[in-house]
């Protein structure tokens, strides 16, 4: 069996390693412009006010955090942009403010062009657990490419990581050997 070449698998480790740096620095471009959330935050699942949650967390009925409602391309401090069942949501929405609920008037009242958010979250039990109900990935719907671009990048890292390994046992020389399997009697 010819011996496999310490240079060829050198070749091989560099090549494949600068595919899995452009891959990591793709996912990390992807990951801090924002095109990973907005897989996440894609449409608005029922009609209501798309928010961020984490901008009025600390809202009490005492001091309650008041939403200016409008068109904002991205939603920035106490902001709220109205949103039809199927709308795309604006830049920074982290949850949909369902119109029942503002309806209902217990967590949250409309107030002309404002939204008064008195309790931004509460604590409920369902099945025996207890857990907190916030505004946060409600009322929200994923893009449907967004879970096969995922895949599809873990996979592709995952075979370029392997391809990588297999170049680095080249080029140290190393070579694995398959095992046999026998079948019937030993």
């Amino acid at each position: 069996m010819a011996e496999v070449s310490k240079v060829r698998g050198l070749i091989k480790f560099v090549v494949w390693g600068a595919i899995v740096a452009a891959l990591t620095i793709y996912f990390w471009m992807e990951y801090y412009n924002g095109n990973m959330a907005k897989q996440y935050y894609y449409k608005a699942k029922s009609a209501g006010w798309a928010i961020n949650s984490e901008t009025f967390k600390d809202a009490t009925k005492e001091k309650p955090a008041v939403l200016q409602i409008g068109s904002f391309e991205s939603i920035n401090g106490l902001q709220a942009v109205p949103v039809k069942k199927g709308d795309r949501l604006p830049g920074n929405t982290n949850g949909v403010i369902e119109k029942k609920i503002v309806d209902e008037g217990k967590r949250v009242t409309l107030a002309g062009d404002t939204l008064k958010v008195t309790v931004p979250s509460q604590i409920k039990e369902s099945k025996g657990f207890k857990f907190r109900d916030t505004f946060k990935h409600k009322g929200i719907e994923t893009d449907p490419w967004g879970g096969l671009w995922s895949v599809a990048f873990i996979l592709s890292i995952g075979f370029a990581l392997g391809m990588m390994a297999e170049g680095f046992t080249d080029m140290c020389g190393y070579k694995l050997q398959k095992i046999k399997h026998y079948e019937g009697a030993h």
